[in-house]
């Protein structure tokens, strides 16, 4: 018996090596840029400045490709219903923001 906690999968060394040269996957630096963006748009909810829009626009744009690619990309499971599946329960897509959304999430942080 071994004192290493169970596993239900293995990498191989070169496996390994691959994920090391390819860096995080495309959908983890995806998520956040938009939890960067998130919270920086949070703190201009109030006092918009210039390029508010410009940065609301991407935002939304990076949060249509999360949604259209993440499933594939995690190559999430399916559910016996036929749903995609996250860590054990149907996965959500990411809701697109509006100024209204953002600043309700930034008052519901106070």
């Amino acid at each position: 018996m071994s004192g290493a906690p169970p596993r239900n999968f293995t990498l191989t060394t070169e496996e390994r090596i691959r994920a090391i040269v390819a860096g995080p996957p495309a959908y983890a630096l995806r998520k956040r840029r938009i939890e960067d963006l998130e919270q920086e748009l949070a703190k201009e909810v109030h006092e918009p400045s210039p390029h508010f829009d410009r940065k609301l626009a991407l935002l939304n744009e990076l949060i249509d490709k999360h949604n259209r690619y993440y499933p594939i990309e995690a190559n999430l499971p399916f559910g016996l219903d036929g749903r995609l599946m996250e860590s054990g329960k149907p996965w959500r897509r990411l809701a697109f923001h509006t100024i209204e959304s953002l600043r309700a999430k930034h008052d519901e942080k106070k």
